[in-house]
């Protein structure tokens, strides 16, 4: 494997010019460091394909550890500084540091992975939708299918694009949480989302309002925009990049896809090129 195990991160392909998340990183785990609905899925294919594993858009690494431990190699690539700072934070003093990567790169780029046969490759949580435009979704997955072993799988998680979840999205200013921190300060999270139904780009905007013990208030905030796929959308670029499709599901307990569906999961295999065994 191309990363030495463990070391914290590493450069893979070059920095992000714009890190979105460098003001907003310390409160991402508010909202996702306790989620495992999704846990056993990735857990129930690594216990099928084994390892390698390498998941695109690692975040903080929430799921690097507990894929660890279940006794494979895991790397975790995302092209923002400051998250792959808190992941390298999180898996410090871990049971199994010696299974895990980290790198900072670009997931349109993988060519530093070249020489590793991932058996599972994977992109939680809406993270493939922050490519912004067809040709770099179609390039990541093209990448992957270089790296993925010809026995391997990909999964792709994002969220289920219906004309209801897009009104309910669209030019909304939404109170969405509130934590309380160790210190006694507290931290109220508010967002709005534009929808561009021709391109199919969400614009989002998080603003994170830090109260001290004494009332002060400190605010964060930032934007992005990610590119929303619809299923046959989706699994036509799969075709595309060299993929033949698994099937597409509505849950993470893999239950039929449907109108009501949160969940669009797409799992795919590689096609055999021509001369390929």
């Amino acid at each position: 494997m191309t990363l030495p195990p463990g070391t914290g991160a590493t450069t893979i392909c070059g920095m992000s010019e714009n890190d979105q998340y460098a003001d907003i990183s310390p409160f991402y785990d508010l909202e996702f460091d306790s989620f495992e609905d999704d846990l056993e899925l990735y857990l129930g294919y690594v216990q099928i394909v084994g390892g390698p594993v390498l998941e695109l858009g690692c975040g903080t690494g929430r799921l690097l550890e507990p894929i660890a431990n279940a006794g494979v190699d895991i790397v975790g690539l995302d092209n923002s500084e400051s998250m792959i700072a808190l992941a390298r934070q999180r898996i410090q003093g871990g049971n199994h540091l010696d299974r895990i990567s980290l790198g900072q790169g670009d997931m349109r780029d993988l060519s530093n992975l070249y020489d590793t046969a991932f058996r599972l490759v994977f992109v939680a949580i809406n993270s493939f939708l922050h490519l912004e435009s067809r040709d770099d979704q179609l390039a990541a997955l093209r990448e992957v299918r270089k790296v993925l072993d010809r026995d391997g799988i990909l999964v792709i998680d994002v969220f289920n694009p219906t004309p209801e979840t897009l009104s309910r999205m669209d030019d909304r200013y939404a109170f969405d949480a509130e934590w309380e921190l160790d210190s006694g300060s507290s931290v109220q999270r508010f967002s709005n989302r534009q929808i561009d139904p021709i391109d199919q780009i969400v614009t989002t905007r998080l603003f994170y309002d830090l109260v001290d013990q004494h009332g002060n208030l400190t605010r964060r905030s930032t934007s992005y925009q990610m590119r929303y796929v619809h299923r046959f959308e989706l699994e036509l670029l799969l075709m595309h990049a060299g993929f033949e499709i698994e099937g597409a599901y509505g849950s993470y307990s893999l239950d039929p896809i449907s109108a009501d569906s949160e969940h669009l999961i797409v799992v795919a295999h590689r096609t055999a090129n021509p001369g390929e065994d």
